[in-house]
């Protein structure tokens, strides 16, 4: 059954603003969290995106083929549009099959999301600029059997992608990489983020104001397993020499801890995590390499992994909330 034979072109309009609008909003969420509930995230914003897929020949049939026949000079721009669109969810169904990685720094995952956050300012112009702008009550009995058609023919084709990937990814959609295999972990840095090169020697190490000696954090790590789960698309289990934090800090009354990288980098976290934050001076038995935190990094287990703060130099009890700060810091 075509979509485009019985849905107008407000019709398919609307269905395509509410799955692109769930795919954004899913996707920077399941982005974000590391913990187990994050599986019906990542699954929301695959179908969202594989139903932009199901609807998008109706689309081509409809007001594209029409709009295209009146030569508007901002034709370009709705091209454009369509091929960043386009590009966008081939990347996440190439990252979801592992069909392609990407090159080097650049994850395929990566370039999905930056092709996304460029396409979002034109999808806005796009419906703000049309005069027949598509309405809730466009959202009819009729509306609403044509968007159940193209969610299912998506959950059909994710389910497949599911059979054909197994077990290697991880519920955020992550791919397994190198895990006891510290070596052949990848080295990634958060956006402009560089590794300082300092000796371990000349290193200087906070906590709560009082310096800590490294050789001190060697003698009393532990083997703490923890998987680090990157936003570029893998993650890796290691066996991380470790000591949890609460047996580091003093006594202290603050909300919050504040994890500052010797480059600046920094993230907040509820003190009362303490517990469950380590710092790690090395990975079976071996120091860290250079561009994975050496000489000292937090090691965070449930977080994503531009939570593991590397190169660490200070933490600090602060009075403000941890959770006042960007969701995904910019520096």
């Amino acid at each position: 059954m075509r979509l485009g034979n019985w849905l107008t072109a407000r019709r398919v309009d609307l269905l395509l603003a509410v799955a692109a609008t769930v795919a954004a909003g899913s996707g920077l969420a399941s982005w974000a969290v590391g913990t187990g509930w994050a599986r019906w995230l990542t699954v929301m914003h695959a179908l969202a995106g594989l139903s932009l897929l199901a609807l998008a020949p109706a689309k081509l049939r409809g007001s594209v083929r029409s709009g295209l026949k009146r030569r508007r000079a901002t034709r370009w721009l709705s091209m454009l549009l369509g091929a960043l669109v386009t590009a966008t969810v081939v990347l996440g169904v190439l990252h979801a099959t592992g069909l392609w990685h990407g090159v080097g720094y650049w994850s395929a995952l990566w370039t999905h999301v930056l092709l996304a956050a460029l396409l979002a300012p034109l999808l806005v112009w796009h419906i703000v600029s049309r005069p027949g702008r598509p309405k809730v009550v466009d959202l009819d009995r009729r509306a609403l059997i044509g968007g159940g058609i193209a969610l299912a023919a998506a959950g059909a084709v994710y389910w497949i992608q599911q059979l054909a990937v197994g077990d290697n990814r991880r519920f955020t959609g992550s791919h397994e990489i190198a895990s006891f295999n510290p070596s052949q972990m990848p080295t990634t840095m958060w956006l402009n983020d560089q590794s300082p090169r300092v000796v371990a020697s000349d290193w200087e190490l906070t906590v709560a104001g009082e310096p800590v000696a490294l050789d001190t954090l060697g003698a009393r790590a532990a083997p703490v397993t923890a998987d680090l789960d990157c936003t570029g698309g893998w993650w890796s289990r290691q066996s991380w020499d470790a000591v949890p934090l609460s047996e580091l800090l003093p006594s202290v009354d603050a909300p919050t801890l504040e994890v500052t990288s010797l480059t600046g980098y920094s993230r907040l976290f509820p003190a009362r995590d303490a517990a469950n934050l380590y710092l790690a001076v090395g990975y079976g038995g071996e120091p860290l390499r250079r561009g994975h935190g050496s000489p000292v990094r937090l090691v965070v287990p449930g977080r994503r992994g531009f939570w593991w703060v590397k190169w660490v130099s200070s933490i600090d009890p602060v009075d403000r909330p941890w959770w006042l700060q960007l969701p995904f810091p910019l520096e």
